[in-house]
């Protein structure tokens, strides 16, 4: 999120586009966390979410029923993505069906009720960054403190992952991850883990 802060700090503390009296552009805490509000309320991910929950009885009656959102049921995720999307370029011609984009949502939930994190999507997406244009999950910004980047770069370092990264995952060319790999990513919230889980 680094590079977001530094956007966002350039419009100063104020919005205005000045920088603070010391000259500095604002506070990074601030500015971290005017990101992260506007990432959690706003109309394109209260759309989006809107629409998933409300295709997904129909999802989960057409792919089997009993949907609990368990760690354990990542597996059959896995299963369903590896039995109707045959590769990469697969994924990404359906990536905006509700196959794909409810399975999405899914993996999101598991992570949420599971994990305790929360979905966020860029208000304001960037044609140069694709990634901005999907739904993400990331924990909470009142435990930033808990998560340091230890290259010292970033300064909300907190773990988030995309869903659709996990399956993309499933299906790259020579992918070793059999099942259980999208359960393994589950395990990138704690201080001090994996936090490279987009």
């Amino acid at each position: 999120m680094s590079d977001e802060i530094w956007e966002y700090g350039a419009e100063g503390a104020d919005g205005d586009g000045a920088a603070d009296e010391d000259g500095e552009d604002g506070d990074e805490h601030a500015v971290a966390e005017r990101i992260d509000r506007a990432h959690a309320d706003n109309p394109r991910l209260s759309a989006w979410l809107d629409e998933q929950r409300e295709g997904f009885a129909d999802w989960s009656r057409r792919h089997g029923g009993g949907w609990d959102f368990d760690e354990r049921s990542l597996d059959r995720v896995e299963a369903l993505v590896r039995e109707h999307v045959t590769s990469v370029d697969d994924l990404f011609a359906r990536e905006r069906t509700p196959l794909v984009q409810i399975a999405c949502w899914y993996v999101g939930e598991v992570h949420n009720r599971t994990r305790g994190t929360e979905w966020r999507l860029d208000p304001d997406p960037a044609d140069s960054h694709p990634w901005s244009r999907r739904p993400y999950v990331i924990v909470p910004f009142a435990v930033l403190d808990a998560y340091r980047d230890p290259e010292g770069i970033d300064y909300d370092a907190r773990p988030l992952h995309h869903p659709l990264s996990g399956l993309l995952a499933l299906l790259r060319e020579g992918s070793a991850t059999g099942t259980g790999s999208l359960r393994a990513e589950l395990d990138a919230y704690e201080p001090g883990g994996d936090d490279g889980a987009e």
